[in-house]
């Protein structure tokens, strides 16, 4: 039995495919990041209700007429919000960091408050989309989450 299983494992290790290639450097964090985004859309997900919809709420923001929401972040860690229509969950700007700056996780404003927001997916410099997550807790559970999705304006 212990031969059989030997020469099972033999074969089914011979079979696995080489790995060839380099991954390369990772990109730069920072350099993602940097530049001028637009919000596009505004989703929010109530956590508790028995129908896990997500409802669009992007009329909040996105009204046709008025500039949307738009978040500069500058390679030098500062930031700066422009906004016409809707309620700011971003501060009136000042400074921005990483929790992790080689992986990620959430983005964290300084302003007159520390916010932090969790990050949808980390941007690489050619990327055209940012995604942020404000979660709301209460008692330390998560009850609703607001979607903040971002297009890249330069």
């Amino acid at each position: 039995m212990a031969l059989v299983t030997l020469v099972a494992a033999a074969v089914l290790s011979g079979c696995k495919p080489e790995i060839n290639g380099e991954l390369g450097e990772p990109f730069d964090k920072v350099a993602g990041m940097s530049g001028t985004w637009e919000l596009n859309a505004f989703t929010q997900q109530d956590l508790n209700s028995p129908v896990k919809e997500i409802r669009d709420l992007s009329s909040f923001y996105v009204d046709g007429t008025s500039t949307p929401l738009q978040l500069t972040f500058e390679p030098d860690g500062t930031y700066s919000v422009a906004i016409e229509t809707g309620k700011n969950y971003f501060g009136e700007g000042g400074t921005w960091a990483f929790d992790d700056p080689a992986y990620p996780s959430f983005l964290e404003l300084y302003s007159s408050d520390t916010l932090v927001y969790n990050l949808g997916s980390m941007v690489r410099p050619f990327d055209t989309e940012l995604n942020i997550e404000y979660r709301r807790d209460c008692g330390g559970t998560t009850t609703v989450i607001y979607t903040f999705s971002f297009n890249r304006l330069n």
